[in-house]
C-alpha cells in the first residue's frame, strides 16, 4: 500500500475521532442544562456520559468509515493469561505514572486549573464513579477505540495502527482531563492496542482499562492524603516502587513484548 493510501484511511479515521467529539460535546452542551434542571444532576450526568457519546455519538462517527476495510494482526500470538496480564498491568501502570509526572508537576506549579474528575466528586458519588470508571467506560471505550477504530487503522501494519490507536486514545483526553493525562493516556493506549493486536481478543483490553481506572482513579480518590504517613506511602508506591518494578519488568520481558 502507497503512502497516499496510508495517510487516507488514518485521516479517515482521525474525522471519525472528530465528528464523535464534536456530536458528543455538542449535544451535551445543548441538552445537559436542560436534562439537570429536569432529571436532575446524577441522571443528567449518567445520560451524558454514557447515552449521548456512545448511543448518539458513535453510530455519527461510525457513519463517516463506512466502507472502509479492516486489517488482521500477523503479531506472534500472546495468551492472555494471569502472568502475561499482570505483567503488562504492571508495566502500564507504573511507565504511565512517570509518563504523565513531569507535566503534572509543571500544571501544579503554574496553577493550571484542569476539567479532570476530583477525588472529592468521586467520593460524594461513588456507585455512579464505580460503574462508569470500572465498568461502563472501559468496555465501551474498547469497543471504540481497540475494536472500531484499530480494526480499520490494522491495514497500515501493526506498529502504525498501534502508535496512531494510542494517539487519538490520548488526545480527547486533552479537553476532558488536562494535558497531563494526555501523556499518560498515551502510555495506556499503547498498552491496551499492544494486548489486542497481540491477544487478537478485546477483554483483556477491557480488564487492564478497568484495573487503570481503580489504580490511578478510584483508590487515589479514597486515598487519606492528608496523613503524611499516607502521602509518603502513596509516593512510595506510585513515583516509585511501581514504576521502577514497570521498568525491570519491560527489560526482562522486552522479547515477549515485541511485535
Amino acid at each position: 500500500m502507497d503512502t497516499k493510501k496510508k495517510t487516507l484511511i488514518a485521516l479517515r479515521v482521525v474525522l471519525a475521532l472528530v465528528v464523535w467529539f464534536v456530536v458528543y460535546k455538542g449535544i451535551n452542551y445543548l441538552v445537559q442544562p436542560w436534562l439537570t434542571e429536569r432529571l436532575g444532576e446524577l441522571v443528567s450526568k449518567l445520560i451524558c456520559s454514557t447515552v449521548v457519546p456512545y448511543g448518539i455519538a458513535l453510530p455519527v462517527a461510525y457513519l463517516t468509515m463506512l466502507g472502509m476495510k479492516t486489517g488482521l494482526s500477523n503479531a506472534p500470538l500472546m495468551k492472555p493469561g494471569f502472568k502475561n496480564m499482570a505483567t503488562i498491568l504492571i508495566i502500564q501502570s507504573g511507565l504511565s505514572v512517570w509518563a504523565m509526572l513531569p507535566m503534572s508537576i509543571l500544571v501544579k506549579v503554574l496553577g493550571i486549573k484542569t476539567p479532570a474528575v476530583t477525588p472529592e466528586e468521586i467520593l460524594a458519588q461513588p456507585l455512579f464513579y464505580c460503574f462508569l470508571l470500572l465498568v461502563f467506560a472501559p468496555v465501551m471505550e474498547e469497543f471504540m477505540f481497540r475494536k472500531i477504530f484499530l480494526d480499520r487503522l490494522m491495514v497500515l501494519g501493526n506498529k502504525p495502527a498501534i502508535l496512531l490507536s494510542a494517539i487519538l486514545f490520548a488526545v480527547p483526553h486533552l479537553i476532558s482531563q488536562g494535558p497531563a493525562q494526555v501523556f499518560y493516556t498515551f502510555v495506556l493506549g499503547l498498552s491496551f492496542a499492544f494486548v489486542t493486536v497481540r491477544t487478537r481478543k478485546l477483554w483483556p483490553a477491557i480488564v487492564l482499562h478497568s484495573f487503570s481506572n481503580m489504580y490511578c482513579g478510584i483508590l487515589v480518590a479514597v486515598w487519606p492524603m492528608d496523613i503524611p504517613r499516607f502521602m509518603l506511602a502513596y509516593a512510595a508506591i506510585y513515583i516509585l516502587a511501581v514504576p521502577v518494578t514497570a521498568v525491570v519488568l519491560a527489560v526482562l520481558n522486552r522479547k515477549k513484548l515485541m511485535l
